[in-house]
């Protein structure tokens, strides 16, 4: 008979839910909206997956055959395909400073007649150093033409000097160094920034939705009217109240993979399932910490400032952008206070590197560990929602 009455009253409370859901414009914003509106915008800005044509500028102060001849490799590597040819460092400079371009390569005068003397020439590179991103492909794209060039020279050289092209290119490269990407060697970004910034949309939702809607009972009062609605049972009205939201995005979550492996064509190398479960692993967990927020401050207002803090973090602490192995030894803990951490190493595990199942175990407990933290706070939660003093606050 009393599991009768919970269940009764979880599946009212979660009624009551889905009318308020629908009724509150701001509730279906923070569900559904916002975060699809998120997502469709960083599916447009990743769609061309793979960065290249970054536009560099060149200074050619020599102007002859050969330094036209690198020019127009250095225009043919993929990552600097856009090369505009300046007249002198001063314009070079100034494009630099307005952002036009992201490096000057400089060929300095006299670099053919180094070449055919058989003396070493010189290129310089200048990069912004501003992005770390685009001046390490910058850089990369102009060392591999350079490379390419200079490697031709000295065959060409041997080559004259009597060496067949086997005995050249030993004497030219006498050691092969040959790199190879093993689980994404097209350096595609919807395969790995990509994800990173939907799931981060996933828990600032979860939180914020969390916040509002527990929060909103206090802010007008109808908390008690709530845990009538679930017979007085504190564990049954969460459970109604999470369930259409947690059910929401959940499934936005699947709209994300889709995107992900469906339309990115991203590999998926592991488990469907731990990938599926770690998804509403991470929904449940930033739930969960979004309560106990709630229950520490009383307050919406604080609790929404105070959440979306916590979610932002998550990106800095998790290693996506920063490697938590080169973090200094006092912050790498912190990293474990975020799920957005254990489920981006589940993430990457499954779907990047196809490591076997149970390894990814361990990172979908920790992410549930997260759930104690409502039952830490249960007398305080309760009395918030009972005590007539935590009523009525923004």
């Amino acid at each position: 008979m009393r599991c009768n009455s919970f269940c009764e009253g979880v599946v009212a409370t979660a009624r009551r839910e889905v009318q308020r859901l629908l009724a509150s414009g701001e509730y279906r914003a923070v569900v559904w909206w916002l975060p699809l509106g998120v997502i469709a915008f960083f599916a447009l800005f990743f769609s061309q997956e793979v960065v290249g044509a970054l536009p560099l500028a060149v200074v050619d102060e020599d102007n002859s055959h050969l330094s036209r001849k690198l020019v127009s490799m250095i225009r043919a590597t993929p990552q600097t395909a856009l090369v505009e040819e300046v007249p002198d460092m001063a314009t070079a400079r100034a494009m630099v400073l307005e952002g036009d371009v992201v490096g000057v390569v400089e060929i300095a005068e006299g670099f053919s007649k180094d070449i055919l003397s058989g003396e070493s020439a010189e290129v310089v590179f200048y990069d912004s150093g501003a992005n770390i991103s685009t001046n390490s492909l910058s850089s990369k794209g102009v060392q591999t033409a350079v490379t390419t060039f200079g490697v031709g020279v000295a065959l060409q050289r041997a080559e004259i000097e009597g060496a067949v092209a086997e005995q050249a290119m030993a004497q030219v490269m006498p050691i092969a160094f040959t790199t190879y990407g093993l689980f994404n060697p097209w350096l595609n970004y919807a395969y790995y920034v990509a994800p990173c910034f939907w799931v981060m949309i996933l828990l600032i939702a979860s939180v914020l939705s969390t916040i509002y809607a527990v929060g909103t009972e206090l802010r007008y009062a109808t908390s008690v009217e709530w845990l009538r609605t679930a017979n007085g049972s504190l564990v049954g009205a969460l459970m109604g109240k999470l369930a259409p939201t947690t059910l929401a995005l959940w499934l936005l979550s699947l709209v994300v993979g889709a995107l992900i492996f469906a339309i990115f064509g991203a590999p998926m190398r592991g488990s469907w399932a731990v990938l599926v479960l770690g998804a509403m692993a991470l929904i449940v967990a930033y739930q969960a910490v979004a309560l106990a927020v709630v229950a520490i401050t009383a307050s919406m207002r604080l609790a929404l400032s105070l959440g979306g803090g916590y979610s932002v973090l998550a990106f800095t602490f998790s290693g996506v952008t920063f490697p938590t192995m080169a973090m200094f030894s006092v912050v790498q803990p912190f990293t474990m206070l975020f799920p957005y951490t254990y489920f981006m190493r589940l993430y990457i595990d499954q779907a990047v590197r196809g490591v076997e199942w149970w390894r990814s175990m361990e990172d979908l407990a920790a992410m549930l560990l997260f759930c104690l933290l409502p039952l830490l706070l249960f007398g305080r939660m309760k009395k918030v929602l009972t005590k007539r003093k935590f009523w009525g606050r923004l």
